[in-house]
């Protein structure tokens, strides 16, 4: 395995939403969060994330702040997925990944972040664990830090052109799209 710091991290979903599958200024957040991880973070090879709509929302928000293409729905992420089956998603990840890749991140939810013995989160929060290399991070010997869920600035709802109320009128394939413009 490749001698250079890699990185895991685990996003819990948005909140629910009355008529979408998280709320829309959680949309914002999650695009926000994924922005905040590209900032600091080696390029992401992939996002994957548990197949229920909250889950794959706010991986599509999360991905597009991370710049990220390829967007992967995992079953083993799923929040009634046994312990055995998702450390072995993982276990399988790190054995088959190339050596210069160096960062996934999954948008799940907290029973499976409990089951991987992480840190509570709060929706939208993000867990990011690194290791020296891949194999240290399979012998979970690995730095744990977490990240609290952003907040809009005046900054950014400026930039987006947008107030909340506007926000709310949109669809969610009308903020994405908003969003897509940012990037």
């Amino acid at each position: 395995m490749a001698k250079h710091r890699v990185y895991l991290s685990f996003g819990r979903h948005g909140r629910y939403g009355d008529d979408t599958a998280i709320m829309r200024e959680d949309m914002l957040k999650s695009y926000i969060m994924g922005q905040n991880l590209q900032q600091i973070m080696p390029c992401c090879a992939a996002v994957y994330y548990s197949p229920l709509a909250r889950a794959e929302q706010t991986a599509q928000f999360q991905a597009l702040g991370l710049g990220c293409a390829h967007l992967l729905e995992c079953d083993f992420l799923h929040e009634d997925c046994d312990k055995f089956s998702v450390r072995k998603f993982i276990n399988q990840l790190i054995i088959n990944t190339d050596e210069n890749v160096s960062y996934y991140h999954m948008v799940t939810h907290q029973p499976i972040v409990e089951k991987l013995g992480l840190p509570f989160l709060s929706a939208g929060e993000v867990c990011l664990l690194n290791a020296e290399n891949w194999t240290e991070m399979l012998a979970d010997n690995f730095a744990v830090q977490v990240l609290k869920l952003p907040e809009i600035t005046p900054e950014f709802w400026q930039k987006l052109d947008l107030t909340l109320a506007q926000l709310e009128n949109l669809s969610a394939v009308e903020i994405y799209q908003k969003l897509q413009g940012l990037s």
